[in-house]
C-alpha cells in the first residue's frame, strides 16, 4: 500500500508541474528581449496586473520572495502562487558555516567562490567520514580549488579530472607554486568525461594512487550534460560509494532533436531531459508534447538567480532593472519592425552604466550593435535617424516599466519550481537504478544561485 501511495504522489507532482509550466509558458518560453515583439505583456491577466501594480515596493518584494498573497486578490493569481509553492520542493537552507576559508586559499578567489568551495568541502567531509572514505574524485575540477581544500582541511587524497589539457597544465603549475606539499596526495589528469568513463577513471586512480579503496565522486557546478554523465559513472563505477553533485547550466544540455513549426516556436527535445522513465511515462500517458514548452528557455529559467535576489531590493534597483529590460526590448522591436538584425560587436551589448536615460542608452547601444538589413537591397540608415526613431518608439512604450518589473517578478517565482522539477526527475532516475538519493542545500542562495546538491550513498 505504501509504495502505491508513493507512486501516486509522484504522478500527481509531475502532472501538476507540467500543467503549471504549460499554463505559464507566456512568462518564460520567449526570450525577454522579445518582450515587445512577441506582445508578451498583452498576455498578462488584466486582473493580476491591476492588483500587483498598486503594491508598494516592500509588498512587491514580499510577494515575489515569500509568496505573500492577499485574500482579496483574484483567485487565479492566488492559485498561481499556491501551485508554485506545491511544485517547489527544494529544501530550505537553514545552516551557514561560520568558518572562513584559510587565508592561503583566498588569493584570487571571489567571495562567492570562497563560499562555495568552503561549504562543499564541509559537506563532502561530513558525508565521507561516516563511510570511512579517504579518496575523492572531482569530476570537472577546473583549477582545483576544492581538491586542494579537501586535502588541506581533512587530509583526503583527491583526483581532479578535467576535459581541457590546457586547464590541467595550468592547475598543475598552480599546484607546484602554491601547494607543493600536496603533490603526493592531490593529482590532476586530463579526461574527456562521458557516461562511459567509469573504467577509465578506475584506471587513472590506480595509476595515480596505486590503491583500490572506495571513493566519493563530487562535482561543483557541473555544467549541462556533465551532471548526467556523472550520475551514470556513479552507477557503473564499483568503487564509487558516495555521490555529491551540484549542477548548473541546465540549458546547456544537448539537444537530441529540433523541429521547426509553423509558429515562431521551434520544438526542442533533449538527450538527458526528461531523464527518468517515470517522468517520461507520465508525459506519454498525458499526451503532452513537451517540445513546445520544456525547451531551452525553460531550462534557462531553472538556472536563473532565485527570487531571493528581490529580498529588500530598493526602488532604485527595481527602476534600473525594469529600464534595462524594457530599453533592450524596444531596441529589439525597432530592429524587427524595420527589417534589421541586431549583431553584437562586443561581448556585452549594452552597459548598465549607460542607462541614465534612453537617449544615452541608445547612443551606447548603437556603438555596440550593428543594425544589419535582412535584405541586401535595403539601405543602411544614418545612426542619427535610428536614434530619433528609437526615441519615438520608446515614448510609446515607456509607460510599461512597472508591468515589466512585475513580469520579471513572476518569472522569478517560477525559477524554484522549474529547478525543483528537474532535480526531482533526477532523483526518480536514481531510484530506478536502485539508489537512495536526496537533495541537500549546500550554500547561501544569495551568494551562489545553484546551491543544491544531489547526494547518494550506495548500500
Amino acid at each position: 500500500m505504501t509504495s502505491v501511495t508513493s507512486e501516486n504522489v509522484k504522478t500527481i507532482y509531475f502532472l501538476d508541474a507540467l500543467k503549471l509550466f504549460i499554463e505559464t509558458q507566456w512568462l518564460y518560453n520567449t526570450p525577454v528581449t522579445d518582450l515587445l515583439t512577441a506582445d508578451l505583456l498583452d498576455l498578462f491577466p488584466k486582473e493580476w496586473l491591476h492588483v500587483l501594480q498598486i503594491l508598494e515596493n516592500e509588498d512587491l518584494n514580499d510577494f515575489v520572495v515569500n509568496r505573500k498573497i492577499k485574500p482579496q486578490w483574484p483567485e487565479s493569481l492566488r492559485l498561481f502562487v499556491e501551485k508554485c509553492e506545491h511544485i517547489d520542493q527544494l529544501p530550505i537552507i537553514d545552516t551557514v558555516l561560520a568558518a572562513e576559508l584559510p587565508k592561503h586559499f583566498q588569493t584570487g578567489l571571489s567571495r562567492k567562490k570562497q563560499h562555495e568551495i568552503m561549504h562543499l568541502a564541509h559537506l563532502v567531509h561530513e558525508q565521507c567520514v561516516s563511510e570511512n572514505i579517504k579518496v575523492i574524485v572531482d569530476l570537472g575540477a577546473g583549477l582545483g580549488y576544492i581538491c586542494q581544500l579537501l586535502h588541506h582541511l581533512y587530509g583526503y587524497k583527491v583526483l581532479g579530472l578535467e576535459k581541457k589539457k590546457e586547464t590541467v597544465n595550468n592547475v598543475q603549475n598552480r599546484q607546484m607554486k602554491m601547494f607543493p606539499d600536496s603533490l603526493t596526495y592531490v593529482k590532476y589528469s586530463h579526461c574527456d568525461l562521458t557516461h562511459n568513463s567509469a573504467e577509465i577513471i578506475e584506471t587513472i586512480l590506480l595509476n595515480k594512487f596505486q590503491e583500490h579503496s572506495d571513493v566519493c565522486l563530487i562535482g561543483l557546478h557541473a555544467c549541462g550534460d556533465l551532471s548526467i554523465d556523472a550520475l551514470k559513472i556513479y552507477r557503473d563505477m564499483k568503487r564509487a560509494r558516495i555521490f555529491i553533485m551540484v549542477s548548473c547550466c541546465y540549458h546547456k544540455m544537448s539537444v537530441s532533436k529540433s523541429v521547426q513549426t509553423d509558429t515562431l516556436i521551434k520544438k526542442q527535445y533533449f538527450n538527458n531531459f526528461p531523464l527518468s522513465n517515470y517522468l517520461k511515462t507520465v508525459i506519454r500517458n498525458a499526451n503532452f508534447d513537451i517540445g513546445f514548452f520544456l525547451r531551452q528557455p525553460f531550462l534557462r529559467l531553472a538556472c536563473q538567480e532565485p527570487s531571493d535576489r528581490w529580498c529588500n531590493m530598493s526602488i532604485k534597483t527595481h527602476n534600473e532593472h525594469s529600464f534595462h529590460v524594457l530599453a533592450r526590448a524596444v531596441l529589439q522591436l525597432y530592429a524587427a519592425k524595420n527589417g534589421f538584425c541586431l549583431i553584437k560587436q562586443t561581448r556585452k551589448g549594452t552597459r548598465k552604466s549607460q542607462c541614465l536615460n534612453f537617449e544615452t542608452y541608445i547612443k551606447d547601444s548603437l556603438n555596440r550593435y550593428i543594425l544589419q538589413p535582412l535584405k541586401e537591397q535595403d539601405m543602411q540608415l544614418n545612426l542619427n535617424i535610428h536614434e530619433k526613431n528609437m526615441v519615438e518608439l520608446w515614448k510609446s512604450h515607456c509607460n510599461k516599466l512597472k508591468a515589466v518589473e512585475i513580469y520579471s517578478g513572476l518569472q522569478l517565482m517560477l525559477q524554484a519550481p522549474a529547478e525543483s522539477f528537474i532535480l526531482q526527475d533526477r532523483l526518480c532516475w536514481m531510484e530506478e537504478q536502485g539508489f537512495d538519493a536526496t537533495i541537500v542545500p549546500v550554500m547561501n542562495r544569495h551568494l551562489s544561485p545553484r546551491s543544491y546538491a544531489i547526494i547518494s550513498h550506495k548500500k
